[in-house]
């Protein structure tokens, strides 16, 4: 990665819905709406150059079918710092999320999908971290002086086992922090169909195993946000696999997803090469 210096003066938090009103209903949009601008807040009581940051929220409609947007409009009615955008169709969470990205102008980014939810102390305590230099224990010729993401805990209802706590943890975008020349340089979120078809999405964990090689990377162990599990999610088909061992329980894929599985693999190592290729290019060089 270039080097570059550590201040930040610009923030933005991601939101992509699609018919959050139909599929989790209005309190639940509500209380998401409402803990990212409670962190927001937050932040602007405890950060001491909070005055000199530029906070934003862009939110993605990613061709709702229902009222969610009517609901989004009169959150935001009153908050001039709130982006709004509604795609024509549905493109996926990984599209609305890189779209929201390029329409923010932010250096730092943080991600909330419709039906998760910040705790008050997020924002504060990810953005104080990802806006400092890296200790020099840490520092070598050849990486960056800074940290180029954070991740903290995360809060969920269901006791997971330690193994799969620590593989959320280091998977999802809920609970990270990221730079914007960090997620511009991996190339943002995959929108390659068969990331949609497959039955497991696993669009966070492409997007993490990229993000992984190329940035010092802080993670702290307090848990900031709260990933709730809903009927026909994700997290609610892999729950007991998540509080069992793991290798206990396996996936139940029909050949179908096996085909899926693999395509997504070598989508994600083929980027990987890429990258690769990409970091050790003289136009890199600074």
């Amino acid at each position: 990665m270039p080097q570059a210096r550590p201040e930040l003066n610009s923030l933005a938090v991601i939101v992509p819905l699609y018919n959050v009103m139909t599929q989790r209903g209005g309190d639940v949009l509500q209380a998401t709406l409402g803990s990212i601008e409670a962190s927001l807040t937050y932040f602007d009581h405890k950060y001491p150059q909070a005055a000199a940051i530029k906070a934003e929220v862009v939110i993605v409609d990613d061709g709702s079918t229902d009222n969610t947007m009517e609901i989004v409009e009169q959150f935001a009615k009153d908050k001039p710092n709130y982006q709004l955008i509604k795609l024509p169709m549905n493109l996926g969470t990984a599209a609305a999320r890189n779209l929201g990205v390029k329409f923010s102008q932010a250096q730092a980014l943080f991600f909330c999908d419709g039906d998760d939810r910040f705790l008050p102390e997020h924002i504060f305590i990810a953005f104080s971290v990802l806006n400092q230099a890296v200790p020099q224990s840490y520092q070598t010729q050849t990486n960056p002086e800074y940290f180029g993401a954070v991740r903290t805990g995360i809060y969920t209802h269901d006791s997971l086992h330690p193994h799969w706590q620590k593989a959320l943890e280091n998977s999802i975008p809920l609970n990270l922090c990221v730079r914007r020349e960090v997620h511009e340089f991996i190339g943002g979120f995959p929108e390659d169909a068969v990331f949609r078809d497959f039955k497991y999405g696993t669009e966070d964990i492409a997007y993490a195993t990229w993000l992984q090689p190329f940035c010092h990377q802080a993670r702290l162990g307090r848990k900031t946000v709260e990933y709730i599990r809903y009927p026909g999610s994700y997290f609610e088909r892999q729950l007991a696999k998540f509080q069992a061992p793991p290798g206990t329980i396996t996936d139940d894929l029909d050949p179908a997803d096996h085909v899926h599985q693999m395509e997504i693999n070598q989508i994600i190592q083929d980027r990987l090469n890429k990258l690769h290729q990409k970091l050790s290019s003289p136009e890199l060089v600074t």
